[in-house]
């Protein structure tokens, strides 16, 4: 992938400053960060192509530090918008849309965890 990486992938970098997109309502409470089931994208990957922009424009209580439930109809609108702006912001999308499709089949949400 070229955006998004596993976790074997982000343990690898040594690097800290991703946001996990994690399966399922997140909870602090039973839940860890850096799941094997996340995708997680770096920060200055998640600026540059505009992906903090994009949801922020769908969700109105994205909170790129803290923790943020994406619903499918949410999902939808995000993939929507980004087919019509295009570019590396829609190949990001592309690349993340299996996890998510596949995340749907299984939860309601699911939670981006930011720094």
């Amino acid at each position: 992938m070229k955006y998004f990486l596993n976790e074997d992938e982000r343990k690898a970098s040594n690097s800290t400053c991703y946001h996990e997109f994690a399966q399922g309502e997140w909870d602090e409470n039973i839940s860890m960060f850096w799941n094997n089931d996340s995708l997680n994208i770096h920060d200055d990957l998640l600026t540059e192509i505009g992906l903090d922009k994009l949801i922020l424009s769908i969700v109105d209580d994205y909170d790129p530090l803290g923790q943020t439930k994406i619903d499918k109809e949410q999902w939808e609108s995000i993939c929507a918008k980004a087919e019509e702006i295009g570019g590396a912001l829609l190949d990001a999308i592309y690349e993340v849309a299996p996890w998510a499709e596949a995340n749907f089949q299984q939860y309601e949400v699911f939670t981006i965890l930011g720094l």
